[in-house]
This record gives C-alpha cells, sequence and structure tokens, in this order.
C-alpha cells in the first residue's frame, strides 16, 4: 500500500523497519484488510481483528482468558471468577486480544528523535521518553456477562498515558487517588476518533464493547529516581486490582463491586473533563500522528498541561456529578431505567458480590 505523500512514505518506511528489527513481521503476504485510521500509512486491520502493516502479517502478543489468573500475583477481581477459571479448565480459553507493544518507535521528548527499536527496553525505559503501544480486543463475553477485557493493571507515580480508540468501542474503568488522597473511580466509554486520558498512578482497565476495536496508546514517565512500591516489577504485580467490574445489562453497562469496595472507592461516575488536552492536538491530528511528527514544543506542551492539571486536583476537580443513587447505596439487582452506554451507563448502578 503506497501512499500518495512524501511523508506518509517515510511513516511506513520507519515503522516497517522499527518492526522488523524487533521480528514483530512476516514476510507472508496477506489478502486486502479493511483499511484502519490510524494515521499511518500502510496499516490496516481486517474483521477478524488481523492486523498487517505494508500487508505484512504483525505479531501482537496474544493474551488468553488464563492469563487472567497468572499474569500478575493477585487474583483478579471478575463478575464470575468461579465460572471463568472453569472455563478455562475445560479447554475453553479464547484469546481476548493482541498487545502491539512498542507500536511505533520510542521518541526522546527533548530533542523530539526517534530512538532506535530496544527489544530489551532497557534503552528506552525511564523518565523522558515516549512510548507508543496498540491493542486489538477481539469481541466476546466472560461468564457473567462481563465484556472481553484487558487485563487490568496499575501505572505508575508520574506515569501519563494517553489513548486513542480507532475502531470499535471500548470502556475504561479508572479508580485511584488524586493529589490530595481523594479516591475516586469512574467508567468512561470511547467511540472511535475519540481521546481519554488516565491520571496518574491509577487503576485501569479495558473492555471491548464493539470489536474488533483497535486502541493506540502513548505513555511516558515525568519523574526520574524512585517512583514508589510497584518500581521494578511486571505492571501486572504492582498491587492488588481494584474490586471493580463492569458486565452487560442488555444495551446498557452495570458495575460489580463487593462493599470493601465501595467503602473505598465510591460509587464510579461519570468522566472527568479534559480540558487541558482539548486544543493540544492540531485539528485532524490522531495521537499515532502526534507520536511520529509532534514537535518537542508540542509534546511539552501536552506534558506541561497534564502536570498542571494533577496540581489542581484532577480527576477529581473534574469529575462530573454521578446521576443515580447517592454513594453508600447500593442497586441489588433491582430494574432500573439507566442511562445509555456511551453516557455515564454505569452511574448508580451497583450489584453486591
Amino acid at each position: 500500500m503506497r501512499s500518495t505523500t512524501a511523508r506518509h512514505d517515510i511513516d511506513r518506511d520507519l515503522v516497517l523497519r522499527h518492526l522488523r528489527r524487533l521480528g514483530n513481521l512476516a514476510d507472508t503476504p496477506q489478502a486486502a484488510p479493511t483499511p484502519l485510521p490510524v494515521g499511518i500509512a500502510g496499516v490496516a486491520l481486517e474483521r477478524d481483528g488481523v492486523l498487517t502493516v505494508d500487508g505484512q502479517l504483525a505479531h501482537g502478543t496474544p493474551r488468553r482468558v488464563s492469563e487472567l489468573f497468572s499474569a500478575g500475583s493477585h487474583p483478579p477481581y471478575l463478575a464470575d471468577s468461579v465460572l471463568t477459571a472453569t472455563m478455562c479448565h475445560s479447554g475453553h480459553d479464547p484469546v481476548m486480544y493482541h498487545a502491539f507493544r512498542h507500536f511505533l518507535p520510542p521518541r526522546d521528548l527533548r530533542s523530539g528523535r526517534h530512538l532506535p527499536a530496544d527489544p530489551s527496553g532497557a534503552v528506552t525505559s525511564g523518565p523522558g521518553r515516549l512510548l507508543a503501544d496498540l491493542v486489538i480486543y477481539q469481541p466476546g463475553e466472560l461468564p457473567g456477562d462481563e465484556p472481553f477485557r484487558s487485563t487490568g493493571h496499575w501505572n505508575l507515580p508520574g506515569q501519563l498515558e494517553i489513548f486513542q480508540v480507532l475502531t470499535g468501542r471500548v470502556a475504561m474503568l479508572v479508580a485511584g487517588r488524586n493529589r490530595s488522597a481523594e479516591p475516586f473511580a469512574y467508567v468512561q466509554v470511547c467511540q472511535a476518533g475519540e481521546t481519554m486520558a488516565v491520571p496518574f498512578e491509577v487503576w485501569h482497565v479495558s473492555y471491548v464493547l464493539d470489536g474488533p476495536a483497535a486502541v493506540f496508546n502513548v505513555t511516558t514517565m515525568l519523574e526520574a529516581g524512585p517512583v514508589g512500591a510497584g518500581a521494578g516489577v511486571s505492571k501486572y504485580s504492582r498491587s492488588a486490582p481494584v474490586a471493580i467490574t463492569v458486565r452487560r445489562e442488555g444495551p446498557d453497562l452495570r458495575c460489580v463491586s463487593t462493599p470493601a469496595a465501595m467503602r473505598i472507592w465510591g460509587e464510579p461516575g461519570e468522566p472527568p473533563r479534559i480540558d487541558w488536552l482539548h486544543g493540544l492536538l492540531s485539528a485532524g491530528q490522531s495521537l499515532a500522528d502526534l507520536h511520529l511528527h509532534g514537535t518537542p514544543e508540542q509534546l511539552e506542551a501536552i506534558v506541561q498541561a497534564a502536570r498542571e492539571a494533577y496540581r489542581q486536583g484532577w480527576p477529581v476537580s473534574d469529575l462530573k456529578p454521578c446521576a443515580g443513587r447517592s454513594p453508600g447505596r447500593p442497586d441489588e439487582g433491582r430494574a432500573g431505567s439507566g442511562g445509555p452506554a456511551d453516557v455515564a451507563p454505569v452511574a448508580g448502578r451497583w450489584a453486591w458480590m
């Protein structure tokens, strides 16, 4: 697939060299796929979730349902952990998503230059590096009507992460504490083309609502030195997962949790505003395009805007009022009106497990 612009030709060649050095491309040509609007010439996605770059199959890391139980040192919180484990033990262990880590070449934030592919991560990890991943989620459900999901993990202090949905529709559950140690929890639903940023040092997990869903993200560490007890260990083992998850209820979503988690995190509300991010992406600029071509000044503006938002209490300072029941009033399965899935579908909707 050849681009009509010189810059997109550079994109294609740069990405191909990068992925070949990582060993993530096969030479076998694939059938012509449906284009994926990732903002990079030659990148495409077939309806079955197969990703190709310039017609060559890209190898992502498959994540199966059973890895929810083995990826970290803490048991997962699922809508129905017993039935999910039984399903895996019976031999039914589908792939929920493919992760393409370091999908684009890392960048140095200060100079803006692209860094060489580094399979070990030793050179590109640490503060001042902008990393880019791509995850392809497959459609499906776990027992208990829980949509296929990511493993979920805690970000480190000072870790900024921004996501853009490229195809499909996803929901992200986010929980943590702001700079003043105020707890928060919310669910954000994003359509294709929408962007979301998660606060520092939070738990987050993604659910595929319409798939296959492609989600591109960039992340960077803004601080050097010690970054908490989770530094140096797998991101899946930094701390126990938040005991909240999401399941389908007809066309809507519903949170399920434990009374202990409710006392700690409160009732998930609508997502916070991200006014600090609006306007920092140029008109028509995708997140992938920002990663490849954003100037050092543009990247620095985003970093400083995130720092200032956090200093002012983001996301708690920007959380919208929670609709429905007051915090601490559980909804034990009674029928309710609920909102549509893309506008705070889980606010005020609780079940206890």
